[in-house]
């Protein structure tokens, strides 16, 4: 698992009820047999995209994976302040080639629409995470995605995850539904957290199975059996593992 914030599991022990990272979400939707997940992830990724996503990829070939999930691994190469729209082209070209470098299955999020993040916060919420200035414009936007699903389209080994699709979706208010779950109503409130650009652990787990979707999607040789498609199972084994955890050996006697 590669990428920033999002995919290191920012805030989701507010719901979890202990320290949740992305991949606790990945790992427990799991059924086939596989190897443990393994995190490369950073906080502080925005500070140098390059150094970093070029560290984080360095030591995740060393464990020759056999899939990479790379949810947010190029929120940085987009996002931040540039000093011309070619310069964020550029930069993601920098993001695009570390990824090359693997030859397993890639799963690659693209760029959604996160200025309501840089917006100033309702009184009593929390600041804003976002400068405006870091915050691609729409037209910017579609020119990432497009650069970002050329580039995917020749090559057999990746999969583009629709972040922009999946907040699209939730900022609509309409009901969102991802391989028989059903999210309406003040649920969807539920899936973002008070920062307005990190998911909740529903949210997270929301944002997993619509990545799921668009991997079985587009690779039949990966069933859908091989995972637990149900969200509400997937959080109850997850905040349950928590809570044993908390518990002393001899039941606190």
């Amino acid at each position: 698992m590669l990428g920033a914030s999002l995919s290191h599991g920012y805030g989701l022990e507010q719901d979890g009820g202990g320290r949740v990272r992305f991949a606790d979400v990945v790992e427990t939707s799991l059924r086939a047999a596989h190897a443990p997940v393994l995190p490369r992830t950073s906080l502080f990724f925005f500070t140098d995209p390059q150094g970093t996503g070029k560290s984080l990829a360095a030591t995740a070939r060393s464990a020759d994976p056999t899939l990479v999930v790379a949810i947010d691994y190029l929120f940085w190469f987009g996002y931040g302040a540039c000093a011309s729209p070619d310069g964020r082209l550029e930069l993601l070209d920098r993001g695009l080639a570390l990824l090359d470098e693997f030859h397993c299955p890639v799963m690659v999020g693209d760029f959604p629409d996160c200025r309501e993040a840089s917006r100033d916060p309702a009184p009593g919420s929390p600041p804003r995470l976002l400068a405006p200035e870091q915050v691609p414009s729409p037209d910017e936007l579609r020119k990432l995605n497009d650069h970002l699903r050329a580039w995917a389209s020749t090559r057999k080994n990746v999969v583009v995850v629709p972040l922009a699709d999946l907040g699209a979706r939730l900022r609509s208010g309409k009901d969102l539904e991802i391989h028989g779950n059903h999210w309406a109503g003040g649920t969807l409130a539920g899936l973002m957290q008070k920062d307005r650009l990190h998911p909740t652990l529903d949210g997270a787990i929301a944002l997993w199975l619509g990545a799921l979707d668009a991997l079985v999607a587009a690779r039949p040789d990966v069933p859908a059996s091989a995972f637990d498609w149900d969200a509400q199972a997937i959080r109850k084994r997850i905040c349950d593992s928590r809570a044993n955890a908390r518990v002393p050996a001899d039941g606190g006697r």
